[in-house]
């Protein structure tokens, strides 16, 4: 695929995307404001796995199996991140690669000795940012929370919602935890220039 037909696939996920941001109303009443956290986390499910097709040399990340690990992170019980799992799941390939995705709790990978897994997709909203950063540097992968402030907090992507939705990325953090985004990504996702 040239770099024209990977742009446009990835432009057209990206308005494919805006379509979900829509307003919740409780019985008996007008338009509420919209569950934002819940709407977050299904952009993200969205953009995830083009930020991580936007990674360069991804076949670095390849398990023995010839598939990219994926860990979806939750706090809690992780029934809340069960839909999370089931979703990237029926990602079926991400730039030829089938994904083998694994819950793990917070507390586990904070001892994480497994795999290294390609990205991390964050699914609950209370994690620290220092976590975030510490996860990303330390195990040199992608570490993407959909929820608002989290790239600004510690997170390498997520989502930023304004006039439309776009991929948020931290290039900084990036580069500290040895990623490098292809260049076209970049010139569509919104930087964040802080630490």
């Amino acid at each position: 695929m040239n770099t024209a037909d990977t742009r446009s696939l990835f432009l057209g996920l990206l308005l494919g995307v805006m379509p979900l941001i829509v307003l919740h109303s409780a019985p008996g009443e007008g338009q509420t404001l919209w569950r934002e956290d819940e709407q977050r986390v299904r952009v993200g499910l969205k953009l995830f796995p083009a930020c991580v097709g936007a990674l360069e040399s991804i076949e670095d990340w390849l398990t023995p199996r010839g598939a990219l690990l994926v860990l979806v992170v939750h706090t809690g019980s992780g029934a809340s991140a069960r839909p999370v799992v089931a979703n990237l799941e029926s990602v079926d390939r991400i730039r030829d690669y089938p994904l083998e995705v694994r819950l793990v709790s917070a507390a586990e990978f904070d001892d994480y000795s497994g795999p290294r897994p390609v990205g991390v997709f964050v699914a609950s909203v209370d994690l620290e940012p220092r976590r975030l950063r510490g996860w990303s540097e330390r195990h040199r992968t992608l570490v993407f929370s959909p929820f608002a402030g989290a790239v600004e907090g510690g997170a390498i992507a997520g989502v930023h919602v304004a006039d439309r939705v776009l991929p948020f990325v931290s290039p900084t953090r990036a580069r500290r935890a040895g990623l490098r985004f292809k260049p076209f990504f970049l010139d569509v996702a919104r930087l964040y220039d802080g630490d």
